[in-house]
């Protein structure tokens, strides 16, 4: 559901008439109730404080939007892109899969809705690069449960932030550990950094203001919580899990909640310090990480000198079993291929 709602996000941001006043007439279209994808055009008040969503969008919300706007999507390989043309599918055509998986979408099993999705700074600057993260926040009535979500590497800024190998202590961390905690530059960047929202310090922050909120709803304060994303994604998702579960009193959140992480294709984050009080917070029943990664995905092995892994490793094999460990570092070179950029990929993992 959070893939297609981004790219519905994405066509509705990029072609959407009254957004985009002077683009060329032929890729811009009018398309019906906007606001049920870009909640920001609604003139609502938002119902959590300093949310870029003015309101909660749920399946309903999307498959609504899907239904009525058919003919300017298309379906390619299981992804909704802008169709132009705005002519009339086929019968054999007209069902996309997306919309498929929504209706059968029963409240009863699956009452869910998506809070929050900062997306506001997404493309901001000359090719983007003053971009910030991508993250949204779920609340899933059916599972108890509040999911924060990171997206992957999609635009140059991500790319540069990957690549930002050197270490770097944070203010944010200091009093977790007795030793000097020191993580990878790019990614501390991004979630403890200056950001161009005026309210916020930094998206960490942003993201634990947003979770008090939720949390001091009589509904929600037993609610699990779970961090998960793909690639700078998951790095993110071990770096914030980590962050939270060592500072919930300091940030004004429930001492009782346990952070679970499951991230995917997460590069290696933080130094011997950081994994060994990583451990430690495991080790006190406050956080929890499952790792999954592919054979032969150098990602999920990199940065190689100087970085540690965290978590209980699922490394999954197709041509063999799952190796299962913990804390489980395989070395660069072992997993080098010619197929690496593939077993990295979304797909590859799903």
């Amino acid at each position: 559901m959070i893939y297609s709602y981004t790219n519905l996000r994405d066509i509705v941001r990029d072609h959407e008439a009254t957004l985009n006043p002077n683009a060329d007439k032929e890729n811009v279209v009018a398309f019906d109730s906007p606001e049920l994808v870009i909640t920001q055009s609604s003139g609502k008040t938002p119902s959590l404080k300093g949310a870029n969503l003015k309101y909660p969008v749920d399946s309903n919300d999307i498959l609504k939007f899907i239904r009525l706007n058919r003919n300017y999507l298309t379906d390619k390989s299981g992804t909704l892109e802008f169709n132009p043309k705005g002519d009339s599918p086929s019968s054999t055509e007209r069902r996309l899969q997306i919309t498929k998986r929504l209706e059968q979408v029963d409240e009863d099993e699956f009452d869910a809705e998506i809070v929050e999705f900062d997306d506001e700074f997404v493309d901001v600057g000359m090719f983007g690069l003053q971009s910030e993260l991508v993250f949204a926040i779920i609340v899933n009535r059916t599972q108890k449960r509040v999911t924060v979500i990171f997206r992957g590497s999609a635009s140059l800024k991500d790319w540069l932030i990957d690549g930002s190998l050197r270490k770097r202590s944070s203010l944010t961390l200091q009093d977790l550990s007795k030793d000097k905690i020191r993580v990878h530059r790019g990614f501390a960047k991004y979630l403890f950094g200056e950001t161009l929202d005026d309210e916020s310090e930094s998206k960490y922050f942003q993201i634990t203001d947003l979770l008090k909120q939720l949390y001091a709803m009589e509904q929600y304060k037993d609610y699990d919580l779970y961090i998960t994303g793909h690639s700078l994604g998951g790095a993110l998702t071990q770096l914030l899990a980590f962050t939270l579960a060592g500072r919930l009193e300091m940030d004004g959140l429930p001492t009782n909640i346990r952070v679970n992480a499951i991230s995917y294709a997460s590069p290696r984050v933080g130094n011997k310090a950081y994994q060994d009080a990583f451990t430690a917070l495991e080790n006190n029943g406050k956080l929890r990480h499952v790792r999954v990664s592919n054979e032969g995905d150098v990602v999920a092995v990199a940065p190689s000198i100087g970085f540690w892994q965290t978590g209980l490793n699922l490394h999954v094999n197709p041509d063999g079993m799952m190796d299962v460990n913990y804390l489980n570092n395989r070395t660069f070179f072992s997993q080098v291929n010619l197929g690496a950029a593939w077993k990295h990929g979304l797909d590859s993992y799903h």
